[in-house]
């Protein structure tokens, strides 16, 4: 295949007269270190099983398998080296007992026509009557299929291996032979065979990104009809690689499908056409006052950077005017590294002069912090982005938090896992479990757009869901979640809606890190300082091509 961004796959011959010759597929849509220009839907796996049904109803039997099949093979051959497709060096193929196990039987059969040599690897005997008529039209074919052996070859004896061991459906850890294959693959894996996962890496939950036991880690992830929340989020930024999304002619079913959705059950990664439409444009008959006032409050004593970094990003994500506002007494009185910032004692700041509050960077739990806050919360109307300590202590303090419940203006809370196991009452393993159902609790409960942070933060405003795709290991470092709250407040300051600001500033965030990590800092070793510059580049980059009209292509 000469696009690595698209497959346009032929149709899959067949000896059987159930599976008639099916048309070419569309293109498969790529998702990877590439950040796509526009957002991708994700369903859940009871959703694509009602896609599956609906667009497999009024095709000839086995059609949606066949195609399924067909993108596999068509993909990994035009990525073969050349030992493999001079049919000098196999593809490994595993096979579990479900509709994967069928896909990889109809992708080792492509392959071997081509004249690939093949393995293919049986879990256990197909149960589904399409794997079945799969399994038959592959050994039909000559293809040869054997039990999982319990001896592992050499990893290097396979160009590649692929995952058709468990699908979307599986809800359980695994243990014991398909366990112990996992385990080898796994051990293949980090030896430098590289791996293909069909639909989902077996043991990864596809609606929530968790791997409670042995899991597959893919090179790269082809989500068969659409593409499930779990590759996006939690472990599955880690094990899912590259993902391709390869819609197998079902586009009528899968709008159908989001159409008669609830607006509570809509998911989708970020990006810019998420937001671009509400970022603020800079004109030239403006001023300062044009683009907001900006206060960051926190910086209890031994704390007084958490803020300081906060405001600074405030100022290169174009707030007009930026205020540090801090609780320890014995504060700085200017910014050396930007004078341009205007510090005071929090108690000294006029909070209802400006347009945008953010709270919680440094600011402690002391009686000071709680009044601070206490401060900040009387602000009705005023956009507030909520963080850090702040957080702390509203899951500390009752009043507070009913306080944020009731307030009338945009309110942003910024957690990470623990602190959103305070604010929910639970563990921090509670979260987890499900980030997506976390952050929508959370933003229920509190009537506020919640960024739920961590691999694939989720950006929830009550009603509807993101996960972010942009960002690293880089980010995983003290202050940058200073940051992104600077950003939020910016952002809100300039006059976005607080979930479009929301998106905003975390894709931006996200996309400073990477743009650090490509020009040589980092990810180890990346300093949140560092992310600065590289945001306000990134948000230029974005007005600019929205002054001009300029489709969002990366």
């Amino acid at each position: 295949m000469s696009d690595p961004l698209s497959a346009n796959v032929p149709a899959a011959a067949s000896s059987s007269p159930l599976a008639r010759p099916v048309e070419s597929l569309p293109s498969c849509a790529p998702l990877g270190a590439a950040c796509p220009a526009v957002t991708l839907d994700l369903y859940l796996p009871d959703t694509l099983r009602d896609v599956e049904r609906a667009a497999a109803a009024p095709l000839p039997a086995h059609t949606l398998m066949a195609r399924a099949g067909a993108a596999v093979a068509e993909w990994l051959y035009g990525r073969l080296p050349a030992l493999a497709s001079a049919g000098r060096q196999p593809v490994l193929l595993l096979a579990g007992p479900g509709n994967n196990g069928g896909d990889a039987y109809v992708a080792a059969r492509e392959l071997h026509r081509r004249g690939v040599l093949v393995d293919v690897w049986q879990l256990a005997p197909p149960t589904a009557d399409d794997a079945r008529w799969a399994l038959a039209d592959a050994l039909a074919a000559g293809v040869p299929v054997r039990p999982a052996p319990a001896i592992w070859p050499q990893p290097s004896a396979y160009a590649w291996i692929v995952d058709g061991l468990f699908g979307i459906g599986l809800s359980r850890p695994l243990e014991g032979a398909a366990a112990t294959l996992v385990d080898h693959i796994v051990d293949a894996h980090a030896q430098g065979t590289p791996v293909l996962a069909i639909d989902i890496p077996s043991g990864l939950a596809a609606a929530t990104g968790v791997a409670a036991g042995p899991t597959i880690c893919a090179d790269v992830t082809m989500a068969m009809l659409g593409a499930s929340p779990g590759l996006f989020t939690g472990v599955g930024r880690d094990v899912a690689g590259e993902v391709f999304v390869a819609t197998l002619g079902a586009e009528e079913a899968l709008i159908a499908a989001r159409a008669a959705l609830p607006a509570d059950r809509i998911i989708a990664t970020t990006a810019p056409d998420a937001f671009v439409a509400h970022l603020p444009q800079r004109h030239h008959a403006s001023h300062k006052g044009s683009y907001g006032a900006l206060a960051l409050l926190g910086g209890h004593e031994g704390m007084i950077g958490a803020p300081l970094l906060s405001a600074r990003t405030g100022l290169m994500t174009g707030a007009g005017r930026v205020y540090v506002g801090f609780v320890a007494h014995d504060a700085p009185a200017w910014d050396p590294v930007h004078p341009e910032l205007m510090l005071r004692h929090a108690e000294n700041l006029d909070l209802s002069t400006m347009q945008a509050v953010s709270i919680g960077p440094g600011l402690g739990t002391s009686a000071a912090s709680a009044a601070c806050l206490s401060r900040a919360l009387a602000l009705e109307h005023t956009p507030l982005v909520i963080d850090a300590d702040a957080l702390n202590l509203l899951a500390a303090e009752p009043s507070l938090a009913e306080r944020v419940r009731r307030r009338a203006g945009p309110t942003v809370l910024t957690p990470h896992p623990l602190e959103a196991a305070r604010l929910a009452g639970c563990d921090v393993a509670r979260i987890q479990s499900d980030r997506l159902a976390s952050a929508r609790a959370l933003a229920q409960h509190f009537g506020a757009t919640i960024v739920l942070k961590g691999s694939g933060s989720v950006i929830d405003d009550g009603t509807r869901a993101w996960i972010n795709t942009t960002g690293n290991a880089g980010l995983a470092t003290a202050g940058t979640g200073d940051v992104l709250t600077g950003a939020i407040g910016a952002l809100l300051a300039q006059g976005m809606p607080a979930t479009q600001a929301a998106l905003t500033a975390v894709w931006l965030h996200g996309r400073a890190a990477e743009r650090c990590v490509c020009a040589g800092a980092g990810p180890a070793g990346l300093t949140a300082s560092e992310l600065l510059p590289a945001m306000r580049a990134e948000l230029t980059d974005l007005l600019n091509k929205a002054t001009h009209a300029t489709p969002f292509v990366q």
